[in-house]
């Protein structure tokens, strides 16, 4: 039954590494595969590729029916195209249909449990998703206004970014608030957040993996498709100011929901808003801020990813219990372990390749000299590593609840999967990795 998933993935590895060879060659109609949109491609074939084999394991532990495992697999391939599609395409119109994919795809596979609980969610999700793609799309529509103004035949981005200077600076305005806004939501930053979260928390651990991950890149990509256009414009340090200020809102956010979070995914969710407010802080810093913001990203996604398959397992070995858990190491060492050094490389706690891209937002800060921001931030993050230190050691190592004591086992194949994802944010951490550097650095230039 998962043999089609596996062939896709592996050919989408395949297809990301021609991307690669041809990076210089852009010849197919509607898409454009730079090196920002091979970097996140690449991500998701790995990711998707791992997020399937978590789920396999899975399906068997939940008995899963036949049928349900059939629906899951084909709509994961859709989920996966739709994403790619977001990653590669040229056009803002083209972006905003694949967005729209995605949230098709992504709510199946999060009604997977087929429970009142999931399905109160899901339709949660598609309405409020719906609602800001649909804010997203008059975004769009306001910057066709302003193209239309200077005869420009499509909302190609190559071709907004060559006459930017000529474009009406209000109908931009107005239509980055849109766009920013409506991809909000698959960022899960201010101001449509909760629905997001609530998603990662019903769904399935594999797949609110990839939710915190691939997904959270797909919508920043919506707004630095924007951004990358517009930043040398007279609408620039506006638009830094209107980042800045939804980045903080969404740091404080995430704080003060972390606060009073017992349930484990939920944690980890609200985790991916504080990163997704830290890559809206880092966009608004100019090159040195862009490229600690796909490094984020790209971290993020590696330990997030990789933190959520281990979520799932302890789940598993908890007899399905996301709230209360106690005593995790005792029951898992090795699960454990995964566990702590998971989060902290989350939390950007050297090794953990987060921090570096978190000193260069710190440093594209002091340039600017933002000594009071900088002070802001800072405190919000030691309140976020305060609440996420505390509910993980609760979980690892207070006394073992009884109700949660099973004899369920991890996989093998399941541990090494999450090692290697959190071996490689380390080794980024350690060693400056120039290839990973000269594909941002070559897309910012």
């Amino acid at each position: 039954m998962h043999s089609a998933v596996y062939t896709f993935n592996i050919l989408q590895i395949g297809f990301v590494i021609y991307l690669y060879q041809n990076l210089d060659d852009h010849t197919i109609d509607f898409f454009n595969y730079d090196s920002i949109s091979v970097l996140f491609a690449f991500v998701l074939a790995v990711l998707s590729f791992i997020a399937a084999i978590h789920y396999q394991i899975y399906e068997k532990h939940q008995n899963e029916l036949i049928r349900t495992v059939r629906i899951h697999n084909a709509v994961y391939i859709g989920f996966n195209a739709a994403l790619m599609g977001v990653y590669l395409s040229s056009q803002y119109g083209m972006l905003w249909a694949f967005v729209e994919a995605t949230t098709l795809t992504g709510a199946t596979l999060i009604y997977h449990d087929r429970s009142k609980i999931v399905l109160e969610a899901v339709w949660k999700y598609v309405f409020a998703c719906s609602v800001s793609i649909t804010l997203a799309f008059v975004g769009i529509l306001l910057l066709s206004v302003s193209a239309q103004e200077v005869q420009l035949t499509d909302l190609s981005f190559n071709l907004l970014k060559e006459n930017a200077l000529l474009m009406n600076p209000i109908w931009l305005k107005a239509a980055f608030i849109f766009i920013l806004v409506g991809f909000s939501v698959k960022m899960g930053a201010i101001p449509m957040f909760n629905v997001d979260i609530d998603a990662k928390d019903v769904a399935p651990s594999p797949i609110s993996g990839l939710f915190s991950s691939v997904v959270l890149n797909a919508g920043f990509l919506g707004i630095f498709r924007f951004y990358q256009a517009f930043e040398h414009t007279s609408i620039g340090p506006w638009m830094n100011n209107v980042l800045l200020i939804a980045g903080v809102s969404t740091l404080f956010f995430a704080a003060a929901y972390l606060m009073r979070i017992k349930n484990c995914k939920r944690l980890f969710a609200y985790s991916s808003m504080e990163h997704a407010g830290l890559v809206l802080i880092a966009l608004s810093l100019g090159k040195l801020g862009i490229l600690a913001a796909f490094l984020h990203l790209t971290f993020n996604a590696i330990v997030k990813s990789g933190l959520f398959f281990q979520v799932g397992q302890m789940i598993r070995i908890n007899g399905g219990n996301k709230t209360e858990i106690r005593g995790y190491f005792y029951q898992n060492p090795i699960g454990g372990l995964i566990l702590l050094f998971g989060s902290i490389a989350i939390m950007a706690m050297p090794p953990s390749g987060l921090f570096i891209s978190e000193l260069l937002i710190f440093k594209g800060l002091m340039i600017q000299k933002s000594w009071f921001l900088i002070l802001i931030i800072a405190f919000v993050l030691i309140v976020i590593f305060y609440v996420l230190l505390r509910a993980i050691f609760k979980m690892l190592f207070y006394p073992i609840n009884p109700k949660n004591s099973t004899n369920v086992k991890g996989k093998p194949i399941e541990y090494v999967l999450q090692i290697l994802l959190l071996v490689t944010s380390m080794y980024f951490g350690i060693f400056q990795n120039q290839f990973l550097f000269d594909l941002i650095q070559a897309a910012i230039n």
